[in-house]
């Protein structure tokens, strides 16, 4: 069935070292009457073959002399298409090593039509026994810590067929990310771009237990998970902050537990709010932040100081040593609250 949709949506597909798998799909494309833009990252002459065999097809393809990451090669071809099609609705983001069928992507441009401005996932189910170890627990534990760090639960956060709204494309072209990190800094940046999500169900699809993936486990799942960590930086770094001025309080300077509760909690607040309006939540947050944040803090430090001078008396532990898990509970509360209210959009 031919895609008839009145809709401008352009399918695009980043490649670097393709095989004739790529052809075929951009044939089959073509053959629904869908517009193709493809990126050559860095093949050289070695791929230009593959490449030509497609623009003989109807594709459009936008060439890197040197790989430059699956990040930079999204975005080159973001930029390419916005200019190519400039009355596009949407473009749909797709792999070059045969994981995506033309029925999927079928299926998430139908998706497009019924959700707009909204960012439209091709999810797949990481079940059966074809799915390689380290993609099913990669995906496992990503999604986990994505969740944790958003707030958005999606089934799968490295899936690289996407449909992207035209509401979003501009921002998409500068967020950061030249390789595989690319993709997750979009998930974590879709409260800045006030744009939901909704996932549609995919094929499941290895073939030589991914052999034809550029994706190397250990370096770019280092840069995922940096990405995320730097949610939980901050407030790791204000704890140390608070702790240690709240032992030099009390230990040396012999204050009183609640005065030294008190002076800790106002330069580690301080430190945290900072850190988590310009690092964490890239500035968003608005005017009126800082007197959230504020009576978040006022709030938390009263309940922490409370719970600082009552436990001791109920439990066999100096204030100095129960305030480690009185904080580290408080700091988990503070974390989720700032993230979806203090600066939240």
């Amino acid at each position: 069935m031919e895609h008839t949709q009145n809709a401008k949506v352009i399918v695009l597909i980043p490649a670097y070292k393709p095989d004739d798998r790529l052809i075929e799909l951009t044939r089959e494309l073509r053959g629904q009457g869908l517009e193709v833009m493809l990126v050559d990252d860095g093949g050289q002459q070695t791929y230009a073959p593959i490449f030509e065999s497609c623009r003989a097809l109807g594709a459009q393809v936008a060439v890197h002399a040197v790989n430059m990451g699956k990040g930079r090669a999204l975005k080159t071809g973001i930029n390419a298409a916005m200019l190519a099609w400039p009355d596009l609705t949407g473009i749909v983001t797709a792999d070059a090593d045969g994981q995506h069928t033309p029925a999927d992507i079928l299926r998430l441009i139908e998706a497009m039509g019924e959700h707009p401005d909204t960012l439209i996932l091709g999810s797949r189910e990481f079940t059966g026994g074809n799915v390689p170890f380290k993609s099913r627990w990669g995906n496992r534990i990503t999604r986990f810590v994505y969740a944790l760090a958003s707030g958005v639960h999606v089934r799968d956060t490295q899936t690289g067929l996407r449909a992207l709204p035209r509401c979003a494309l501009e921002a998409m072209v500068r967020i950061d990310g030249e390789r595989y990190e690319y993709e997750m800094n979009v998930l974590l940046k879709l409260r800045d771009m006030r744009i939901g999500v909704f996932e549609v169900p995919i094929e499941t699809i290895y073939i030589d237990d991914n052999a034809g993936s550029h994706f190397n486990p250990v370096r770019d799942a280092l840069r995922i998970y940096m990405v995320i960590f730097r949610y939980l930086f901050s407030s790791v770094t204000s704890f140390a902050v608070d702790y240690l001025l709240y032992w030099l309080c009390l230990g040396v300077f012999k204050f009183a537990p609640l005065l030294s509760y008190a002076l800790a909690r106002l330069v580690s607040s301080q430190v945290n709010y900072h850190l988590n309006k310009h690092t964490v939540f890239s500035g968003r947050g608005g005017k009126h932040s800082m007197v959230k944040y504020y009576a978040l803090a006022v709030a938390q430090g009263a309940l922490g100081a409370a719970l600082v001078q009552v436990l001791p008396g109920i439990l066999p532990i100096s204030a100095a040593i129960i305030k480690i898990p009185v904080d580290l509970v408080l700091f988990a509360l503070s974390y989720f609250i700032q993230r979806d209210y203090v600066f939240d959009k």
